[in-house]
């Protein structure tokens, strides 16, 4: 039995590979489309591209591994099923449960892989992300403004133009800035020819300072070698910085949620906080569920085989998705417990599995 639960591991293998690999690919689209948005508008080195696609790989394959896994089982056991090689194995005397064990086996360990990644390796692929973001910030100035626009922030009374933005340099060229004053009409108006951007600030360099009383005579001038001028004035740099619930770690996630479940208006992005830590929990146990649900829907068929086991498992996987998206509609509109809710899904299957593993040995 030992050589047979072999040859169905390393047969599990190449399909739930090939299985991960188009789920994980379908979930990143639109994270290809945002990094591609980023090559472009920001114009990245492409190893900084690269480096962001790899640190994003880890939270989507935690989602992904699960429905490779179940296709892949799916494959395998209805191949084997096509060509009567389960029937010889219940001929000879072994029992379902034991030709379920190697699929079982083979989830329980995608589990423990899926929660490994989750607990230990997205958390530093999450942080280097954001350290990268904070980068781009600092040394990218085409992601925090554009050339040649007069852009103007009415609530602190200023604005500024650039005429030209140096990406490699981290600089700008022919920089204005003027600040509107509450008891005069005309503003106060600073000229630099360069400008350096840093982490948290912006450097003027070679500054001229222009002051005109409330007739619009020029008062003072003044010249400067440097004015440094605070990022967070210019940019809504806390905004940029400020992560999604996708590049969360679990921690941040639920610090999150106990913050914002205090503040009414903010209940709606509380449980949306709460419902992500919950769905990155729960997903790597579908691992070993959905290979034994695998297993019993190709045992048994006389009609398996791969085109119709991968009929099945996307249909099944559609299913799985269709109650996880009610589920998370029903949390959010004050219907279902986040935890009861969020463990819905695996616990149908489960049932499921278990039904239909004492129906088919009852049979027998």
């Amino acid at each position: 039995m030992k050589l047979i639960d072999k040859y169905i591991y390393n047969s599990l293998i190449l399909p739930t590979v090939f299985g991960i690999s188009i789920f994980t690919f379908i979930l990143m689209i639109n994270a290809l489309i945002e990094i591609m948005e980023r090559l472009f508008t920001n114009d990245l080195p492409i190893i900084t591209v690269i480096d962001y696609f790899l640190y994003i790989i880890p939270s989507v394959l935690s989602q992904t591994i699960p429905m490779g896994a179940f296709l892949g089982v799916m494959l395998v056991y209805g191949s084997l099923t096509e060509t009567n090689e389960t029937v010889a194995m219940e001929g000879s005397g072994i029992s379902l449960l034991r030709i379920i064990k190697p699929a079982f086996t083979f989830g329980l360990i995608l589990t423990f892989i899926g929660l490994g990644l989750e607990i230990y390796v997205n958390p530093r692929a999450l942080e280097n992300i954001n350290l990268q973001k904070n980068l781009i910030l600092a040394t990218r100035p085409s992601s925090l403004t554009e050339s040649k626009i007069f852009l103007t922030n009415p609530e602190k009374r200023f604005g500024f133009y650039i005429d030209e933005i140096n990406n490699e340099k981290a600089e700008a060229s022919n920089f204005l800035f003027f600040s509107i004053r509450e008891n005069n009409p005309y503003p106060i108006v600073m000229l630099s020819k360069k400008a350096q951007f840093e982490p948290n600030n912006l450097v003027l360099k070679n500054v001229q300072g222009y002051y005109f009383d409330k007739d619009g005579n020029r008062a003072v001038v003044a010249s400067y070698e440097q004015q440094i001028l605070p990022l967070t004035e210019l940019f809504d740099i806390d905004n940029q910085k400020k992560k999604s619930r996708n590049e969360m770690t679990l921690k941040e996630l639920k610090q999150g949620y106990e913050e914002l479940i205090k503040i009414p208006e903010q209940r709606n992005d509380a449980l949306k906080m709460k419902i992500k830590y919950f769905e990155r929990i729960v997903a790597p146990f579908a691992s070993v569920l959905l290979c034994w649900l695998g297993v019993l829907l190709s045992v048994g068929h006389r009609r398996s085989g791969k085109g119709i086991s991968f009929g099945i498992s996307l249909m099944v996987l559609g299913s799985y998705i269709g109650v996880i998206s009610y589920v998370k509609v029903a949390i959010l509109k004050n219907n279902l417990p986040i935890a009861a809710g969020m463990w819905t899904p695996n616990v149908i299957l489960l049932l499921l599995c278990i039904f239909l593993t004492v129906k088919k040995i009852r049979r027998k």
